[in-house]
């Protein structure tokens, strides 16, 4: 099941929402980059994932989960 997740730019009135593949489209090149580049691609291909990077950008969006309340 697709995770989708809110947070808030700072013209927002309302928080927008986004979904785990839009992140892992728009965030997941880049962090991964910039990753390699830090701890070189073996090791990160080792030791991380896109949950690793999907942390990164709840914690840096200051974003949470949507879930279903019924």
């Amino acid at each position: 099941m697709m995770r989708i997740y809110k947070y808030n730019e700072y013209e927002d009135h309302q928080p927008r929402l986004i979904t785990e593949d839009q992140i892992k489209a728009e965030f997941w090149p880049q962090w991964y980059s910039r990753m390699c580049i830090k701890f070189g691609k073996h090791e990160v291909d080792q030791k991380f994932t896109f949950e690793d990077c999907l942390q990164d950008w709840i914690i840096t969006n200051w974003a949470w989960e949507v879930r279903d309340e019924s």
